[in-house]
């Protein structure tokens, strides 16, 4: 989102009077000068904002966190922040977080001075560079004539891990099996995301921890894969 999409958003979630939950786990990993977060912009507590550790210090922490300032009262009339209910909630929820990936956590902040995006610039820059193939290699695989005859188009994120593609056929389990076993490429459907229904026709590609090499040969697996896929629904 741009910086005046972002503005506008909070416009209107101060106008509806509606909370924002801003899910941030890959901002720290994501290459680049990053714009401001909404939190950041916030000025009527309409913003949550979730942030993770796993991804950005070790993925085995499980450890992330939640800025929630917004005053909300109780039955009893008392007030409080919604971050302090929600830690009641994961307190009996999930017992607590570990102490020890607390610590290995709180340790690796303290080491490098709570600046996280420069403990992470190398592998920022990792992460870009291999979602930069990703998108070169689509484009070599699908040109715009292909595209369009197979009704194929994907978003372009400038960070994090995931991609998503539209394809003209229905992506579910017994398609991903047989892209698994005869293309030997595997990508998760995006239906998985949708509790009500949808994103049916769509997949998601993950780009971490894949070499350049690994990327070449899979976005040309995958190109077969839909080819033959439209091929075998028309």
């Amino acid at each position: 989102m741009s910086l005046e999409e972002r503005y506008a958003l909070l416009e209107l979630a101060a106008r509806q009077d509606i909370l924002i939950l801003e899910d941030s786990p890959y901002r720290l990993v994501s290459p680049g000068r990053q714009l401001p977060t909404l939190k950041s912009l916030d000025r009527e507590r309409r913003v949550v904002h979730l942030g993770s550790y796993a991804k950005t210090l070790f993925p085995g922490a499980r450890v992330g966190f939640a800025v929630a300032d917004q005053v909300v009262v109780d039955r009893t009339g008392g007030t409080g922040l919604l971050a302090d209910e929600l830690t009641k909630i994961k307190s009996m929820v999930t017992v607590n977080t570990s102490p020890l990936s607390q610590a290995a956590v709180a340790g690796m902040l303290l080491a490098c001075e709570g600046r996280v995006s420069e403990l992470n610039t190398e592998t920022s820059a990792y992460y870009g560079d291999a979602m930069a193939a990703t998108l070169r290699q689509l484009d070599e695989c699908f040109s715009a004539p292909e595209r369009a005859a197979l009704q194929v188009r994907w978003n372009e994120p400038t960070g994090g891990f995931f991609l998503t593609i539209s394809v003209p056929f229905v992506t579910d389990n017994a398609a991903l099996t047989r892209s698994a076993e005869e293309f030997g490429v595997i990508w998760t459907p995006m239906s998985y995301f949708y509790p009500q229904g949808g994103g049916e026709r769509s997949l998601r590609l993950s780009v971490s921890y894949l070499t350049q090499a690994d990327i070449v040969e899979g976005i040309a697996r995958l190109a077969r894969f839909i080819a033959a896929e439209h091929q075998l629904q028309s």
